[in-house]
Order: C-alpha cells, then sequence, then structure tokens
C-alpha cells in the first residue's frame, strides 16, 4: 500500500483528488485529509511519515513550505498548484512533482508512475534544496523597467507601476500618476519577473499591483470587478479561474 497524506484546504478539491487517487492506483491509502498548516504540522507530530504527500501550496493559515520547517518529512511530494514557470522548475529540479490545479486525472497518473519509479531508485527529494531555490528568488524581481520614449530612454521603478496590461497584441505598463508606456515583455515573461507578493495576474489581458487596487466589487462568487488608481481604460475583471486564488492573494 501507498501511505498517502492529503493537506488541502478546499474540501470539494480535497475529495476530488481523493476520488482520483484511487481511480489510477488502487494502492494508495489515504491516511487523512488536512485543511492547513497547523493541522499538518500537529498531524506529524503524532504520526510516521506517510510514503507520498499531496501538498496544496497555498492553505487557509499560510504556505504550505512552512510544514517542512517545522516538521520532518521524509515523504515524497506532490504539489497541487498555480504557481508561475519558474516555481515549477524549481519542483523539477528537486526530484519534486507537481500538478496544476485543477488536477488533471492523466497528469496524477503520471505524477504516481514518477514516484515509483524515485522509490524502486531509492532516490531522495529534496525538500531543502527546493525552499532554497525558491526563497533565494525573492532578490531577483525585477526592480525597474527601461522604456523608449521617441528617441530617450527612462527608467522606470517597478514599486511604481499601478498594472500591466496587453492590447492588439503589445504589452503596456501604467504609472501610478497615470502615464503609459510600451513593453518588451510579455505579460506570460512578467509574472516570472515580478514579485507575487505584490504582483498579481488577474487575466490573460492584465497583471495589477496590490497597492494600486482601490476597490473590489463582487459581482458574483466567482465574479469580480477591480477599481484601480489610476483607473483603467477597461474593465478590470479577475477572472472566473482566478478568483479563488486572487481571494488568497488579498488575505496574505
Amino acid at each position: 500500500m501507498i501511505r498517502t497524506l492529503i493537506v488541502e484546504d478546499e474540501e470539494p478539491a480535497a475529495a476530488r483528488l481523493k476520488k482520483l487517487l484511487k481511480d489510477v492506483e488502487p494502492a494508495i491509502e489515504v491516511l487523512d485529509v488536512i485543511d492547513s498548516v497547523e493541522g499538518a504540522v500537529k498531524w506529524f507530530e503524532k504520526n510516521t511519515p506517510p510514503d507520498l504527500l499531496l501538498l496544496d501550496i497555498q492553505l487557509a493559515d499560510g504556505l504550505s513550505f512552512d510544514i517542512f520547517k517545522k516538521s520532518r518529512v521524509d515523504s515524497f511530494v506532490i504539489f497541487t498548484t498555480a504557481y508561475d514557470e519558474y516555481a515549477i522548475k524549481a519542483f523539477e529540479l528537486n526530484s519534486i512533482d507537481y500538478l496544476l490545479k485543477p488536477v488533471d486525472k492523466s497528469k496524477l497518473e503520471r505524477s504516481i508512475i514518477k514516484y515509483r519509479k524515485l522509490t524502486e531508485s531509492s532516490q531522495q527529494v529534496n525538500i531543502k534544496a527546493l525552499m532554497e531555490t525558491l526563497e533565494g528568488r525573492k532578490s531577483n524581481f525585477k526592480k525597474r523597467f527601461a522604456v523608449n520614449i521617441g528617441s530617450k530612454i527612462i527608467s522606470i521603478e517597478t514599486r511604481s507601476v499601478a498594472y500591466f496590461y496587453s492590447m492588439q497584441k503589445s504589452t503596456f505598463l501604467c504609472t501610478v500618476d497615470d502615464h503609459h508606456y510600451p513593453l518588451d515583455f510579455s505579460l506570460e515573461h512578467l509574472e516570472q519577473l515580478l514579485d507575487p507578493e505584490m504582483f498579481f495576474r488577474i487575466n490573460r489581458q492584465a497583471i495589477i499591483q496590490f497597492t494600486s487596487i482601490a476597490k473590489i466589487h463582487i459581482l458574483s462568487r466567482s465574479r469580480i470587478k477591480l477599481e484601480t488608481n489610476p483607473p483603467a481604460r477597461e474593465d478590470l475583471l479577475v477572472s472566473t479561474a482566478r478568483a479563488h486564488q486572487f481571494r488568497l492573494w488579498l488575505d496574505r
């Protein structure tokens, strides 16, 4: 049997993950479902570490990385995540697997196959290296942008950007004093350069800075409209797929 612990704070997601595990691997034994960092730490104090740990990164009471700072975890880890490409590469480099939400059954099956191969070769996962990689990134976030204005180049500090947006296949930034400048970066690339504590991609067309949010309008459970300062030229709507992550981002 593969003794498995699920750490996930969304009940529907946890239930779905539990069902998918049973579908793809009959040898799975789900020991428990935990919904918080604190709960997981207490669980590890009282129980032998599981063979397999499925772990949501963003939990209600903090980042799940805190579990490893407080507990000894000698388990193969599969993260369920909405993290950016940089973090995903860090997972891969340290022999740790990841699943983007919503979790896909076929990809979960591949993760279980990877788990079996690594355990057969007695390869150890390196949580410490993963955390060092992610935490080391904090000093590498982009601090300023050089933009072309006619025959001149001006430098704009990242903290002075209210939001980034795409329009007609081009990318622009808007400063806190409502000046708009074109950029040579895609929004996908910008996601890797910006501090996720301060910037959030609300949809395919926009990334906003936390301090630029003036008002938040809840249109429905999964529909959110933002007002920024300075005001955006188009409505800033948080996509349905990003609404839950946006709420978590606000509550950090």
